[in-house]
């Protein structure tokens, strides 16, 4: 898999699963900066990079931080991946999924509509 082709097949992953957590909101690409290198500024690390990208989806009139948590593991274990939820800590629901390499972090809050899905893809030599 080339590097565009893996950010594409994450971006429309969380995509999917963001509109699946919040039905009748589309998810919002909120940080998508394209490939970088993170080990390159630590230890010089070659030509391997990875790409990070951020939906946001949210109802304002809900706050319904669990429930849309438990939405977003559902969509993303229909579409094959591999999820496990977190206890929830100081108001802070969280998830994780991962699949061939690719890792997702869902996090919604108490007292907040936004749920966040961040991804990266696995390194790949550009």
């Amino acid at each position: 898999m080339t590097l565009t082709e893996a950010r594409d097949f994450l971006r429309a992953e969380l995509l999917a699963a963001a509109a699946g957590a919040v039905p009748g909101y589309e998810g919002v690409v909120t940080h998508d900066v394209g490939p970088v290198n993170p080990g390159v500024l630590s230890d010089g690390s070659g030509p391997d990079t990875i790409c990070s990208i951020t939906v946001e989806n949210g109802d304002p009139s809900v706050t319904d931080p669990a429930g849309e948590l438990a939405a977003a593991v559902a969509a993303l274990t229909a579409r094959g991946w591999q999820t496990a939820v977190a206890p929830v800590e100081n108001g802070h629901h969280r998830a994780t999924a991962e699949r061939d390499g690719f890792q997702v972090t869902v996090h919604a809050w108490d007292n907040e509509w936004r749920l966040t899905l961040s991804g990266e893809t696995p390194p790949i030599e550009a």
